[in-house]
């Protein structure tokens, strides 16, 4: 999608708004996207409850040890790179007093080229941002093993000094004690909604009502999850297995300074040892350990430079630790964030446009009331929750969008509804 005025896509703009009395919200799912989301709206004012299977914040696919605030920019103009540029830059800022108080490190992220392709792009991402060297700066060869710690092999990389790794699970649960915000164990599997009352009823797997009278509004962040909702369940998202490497450090590893990214990633020295990964399995549903996905973990870190491979030795299979879980991954690999259309109403609304796509519309999208959906941030979940939680927050509470208005389409979950619609799909 281009950037076009407001009228030019009417569908994004909320025909049927319902009034909020109490600010009431309930956020399903304690990972990182549902926490940050809760957290910045309860310093909007709003009284949220968060929810989740789990007992504790974070014990889902934002379980893993270390988790990387990950850079991934172009040197062309599209809206994916734009969205990410815009993540990792709110991100920094986001996780900075976290990192001041010893959660995870903010020791720099480097991202050495995979491929041909990746060089050349390094070269025209290195002019677009020559005078962002705060955020990113081309390294070459002569200054990576000062600046790393490790004799890499590599030509030049891209470096970025103000990322750097998080344990994901430590900031879920301190997003949510730092704001006060209760965390109600309970696996919701439905959501009815209440028009005389104005409310949602969210109903757990023995069919009771949870927080019944307290939800005026709803935010499903549950990852894949959102799949067995019936207002969400149009979305297409996919389940994919991630299997990380925990291994030992050498005596020549040990001095890694930064995160080191290529085929996967690696993270320093962490109480005797580093984490990588993560794998992508895809059809694969279990979240048992393999050691083949072990040795695959291995195999990229070699593949991705040559002197990885030499600091980090042979690791045998028996010191090898790890956990796998699962992505939300979407097909255009943005994040899905924004409220959740009303979706039999906009293919009757928008109907022509299976005939021709180009149609001008005047009809304002209609969407299920007070009802958001924060998910699909694949592999990408530190750097995406920050941004998608303001967008959000900012959308609830009536405030202007924190982003250019053709980034919040490119998440939006109405998009997949008429993108399917001019293709003739649905």
């Amino acid at each position: 999608m281009s950037k076009q005025q407001p009228s030019a896509m009417p569908w994004y703009q909320m025909g049927n708004p319902v009034p909020r009395r109490d600010k009431t919200i309930a956020v399903i799912g304690a990972g990182i996207a549902g926490c940050t989301v809760a957290a910045a709206l309860k310093k909007r004012g709003f009284q949220v409850t968060v929810i989740d299977r789990h007992e504790r914040a974070g014990s889902g696919a934002s379980g893993n040890p270390e988790g990387i605030v990950y850079p991934k920019l172009s040197p062309r103009d599209d809206l994916l790179p734009r969205v990410n540029l815009a993540a990792i830059q709110f991100a920094s800022d986001y996780y900075q007093p976290f990192w001041d108080n010893g959660l995870g490190r903010q020791c720099g992220v480097l991202v050495v080229p995979e491929n041909n392709k990746a060089r050349n792009d390094f070269k025209l991402i290195s002019q677009r941002y020559a005078d962002q060297t705060e955020m990113v700066e081309t390294i070459t060869h002569e200054q990576l093993e000062e600046l790393s710690g490790i004799p890499l092999q590599a030509e030049s990389a891209l470096y970025f000094p103000k990322l750097g790794w998080l344990p994901p699970q430590l900031i879920c649960q301190t997003l949510l004690e730092l704001n006060n915000i209760p965390l109600v164990q309970a696996d919701i599997q439905r959501l009815e909604y209440n028009s005389q009352q104005s409310r949602w009823q969210l109903y757990d797997a023995n069919q009771q009502i949870l927080l019944e009278n307290h939800s005026e509004s709803v935010i499903i962040a549950s990852a894949f999850d959102c799949k067995l909702f019936s207002q969400t369940s149009y979305l297409p998202l996919r389940k994919i297995r991630g299997q990380i490497t925990q291994l030992p450090c050498t005596i020549e590893s040990n001095k890694m300074k930064m995160v080191i990214c290529g085929e996967c990633y690696i993270t320093p020295a962490e109480n005797g040892f580093h984490g990588c990964g993560a794998t992508y399995n895809k059809d694969l549903f279990t979240t048992e350990l393999r050691d083949i996905d072990h040795q695959t973990n291995l195999a990229q870190i070699a593949a991705t430079d040559a002197g990885l491979a030499t600091v980090l030795g042979q690791p045998t299979s028996d010191s090898l630790s790890g956990r796998a879980n699962f992505r939300c991954t979407t097909a255009d690999y943005l994040p899905i964030a924004g409220a959740v259309p009303n979706v039999t109403a906009m293919l009757e609304d928008y109907a022509i446009l299976r005939r021709d796509a180009k149609t001008p519309i005047t009809t304002p999208g209609t969407y299920l009331p007070n009802l958001y959906v924060n998910c699909g941030m694949g592999s990408r979940g530190l750097s995406y929750a920050p941004l998608t939680a303001e967008l959000l927050a900012a959308e609830i509470a009536g405030e202007s969008a924190p982003l250019a208005q053709d980034l919040c389409h490119a998440m939006h979950p109405a998009r997949f509804v008429i993108r399917d619609l001019k293709r003739n799909r649905v």
